[in-house]
C-alpha cells in the first residue's frame, strides 16, 4: 500500500504528501451498523457477532449520509440537510430505526431554526465525509466547524468535531497512528491509554466523554475489525463509539470487503439513497 511522506515547504512548515484510496464515509457507516443492536446493552466482550439480523444504520450512519450528500451538492450550510435526514427516515421500517437524541430531535422537529448549543457526541459522528472532501488542514476545521454549527454549536461540539475531521485527515495522509495522536493533542492534550479506556469507559454521549477514547482505540488497534470490536466492548454508546473510531480506523487500514458487502447489504433495503450517497461520494473523491 503507497504510504505519504512529510515534506517542508518554502517557509519551513510542515505538510503531508497525500496518499491514493477510495474516500468514503464506509468507517463511520460500518462501525454504525455494526454497533446498532449494542447501542444499550453495556456490552463488555469483544468477540461479539460483527452481523446481526437486527443491524441496521441509525441516525450516526443517517446524518453522516446528509454532511456527505452537502458536500456533494456543493454546499456549506448543513442545517437543510440535517433536518431532511429527520424527515425522510420518519417512517423507517428498519430493524433498528433511527434513535434520534432528544434534544437533536427537538431541535429537528422545532424546524432547527437555531444554533443549539449542545456538546453532544453527534457533532463527532457524523463529521467524517469532510476530511475526504477538504485539500488542507485549515480547509478540515472550517468544515467540521460548520457540520456541528447548527445543532452542536457549544465550544466542546465543535471541538470534538474539529479533532475527529483533523485526526482522519491526519490518518488519510500518512497512516501513522502517533501522527493521528499528536492531532487529537491539539484538542485533548491527555489523551487517555487503552488500558484506562477498558477499565474506566462508561456510558457517556458527550463529545468530550468519547471522542479521546476514540482517538485511543483507533490508535492502539491493528485493524478496522479490532477497532470496532474494541469501541463496541467497552459498555459505551457502541454504535457512535464504532462510527467515530470507525472512521479513523478506515483511514488508517481501510474497510475490508466483507464488512463493506455486509454494511450495504444491511443498509440497501431501508435507506437506498444512503447507500446511493456513499456511492456518488466514493466516485467523486475517490482515487
Amino acid at each position: 500500500m503507497q504510504r505519504s511522506f512529510a515534506s517542508i515547504d518554502q517557509t519551513g512548515a510542515f505538510f503531508y504528501q497525500p496518499i491514493r484510496q477510495a474516500s468514503a464515509m464506509l468507517g463511520a457507516l460500518a462501525g454504525d451498523t455494526i454497533g446498532s443492536v449494542l447501542e444499550f446493552t453495556q456490552n463488555a466482550d469483544p468477540a461479539f457477532p460483527l452481523f446481526t439480523e437486527r443491524a441496521c444504520p441509525t441516525d450516526d450512519g443517517l446524518l453522516t449520509g446528509a454532511i456527505a450528500q452537502a458536500l456533494l451538492d456543493g454546499q456549506r450550510d448543513f442545517r437543510p440537510y440535517l433536518l431532511e435526514a429527520v424527515r425522510r427516515t420518519e417512517r423507517s421500517t428498519a430493524p433498528m430505526p433511527p434513535c434520534w437524541g432528544s434534544g437533536f430531535y427537538a431541535w429537528a422537529t422545532a424546524g432547527g431554526t437555531y444554533d443549539k448549543d449542545s456538546y453532544g457526541n453527534g457533532a463527532a459522528m457524523r463529521v467524517s465525509p469532510v476530511a475526504w472532501v477538504a485539500q488542507s488542514e485549515a480547509e478540515v476545521l472550517e468544515l467540521a466547524a460548520l457540520t456541528a454549527q447548527p445543532s452542536h454549536c457549544h465550544p466542546e461540539g465543535i471541538k470534538g468535531a474539529q479533532c475527529t475531521a483533523l485526526c482522519i485527515w491526519v490518518a488519510r495522509h500518512t497512516r501513522d497512528p502517533a501522527a493521528v495522536r499528536a492531532a487529537a493533542q491539539r484538542f485533548y492534550p491527555e489523551l487517555p491509554t487503552w488500558d484506562f479506556v477498558q477499565k474506566n469507559h462508561r456510558y457517556n454521549e458527550t463529545c468530550q466523554g468519547c471522542v479521546p477514547d476514540c482517538v485511543t482505540i483507533a490508535t492502539e488497534c491493528e485493524s478496522f475489525e479490532e477497532t470496532i470490536r474494541a469501541a463496541c466492548s467497552i459498555r459505551g454508546d457502541a454504535d457512535t463509539l464504532a462510527a467515530i473510531a470507525g472512521a479513523i480506523a478506515q483511514a488508517l487500514h481501510g474497510v475490508p470487503a466483507d464488512i463493506r458487502h455486509e454494511t450495504i447489504a444491511r443498509t440497501e433495503p431501508h435507506y437506498p439513497w444512503l447507500v446511493q450517497t456513499l456511492s456518488n461520494f466514493e466516485a467523486r473523491f475517490g482515487c
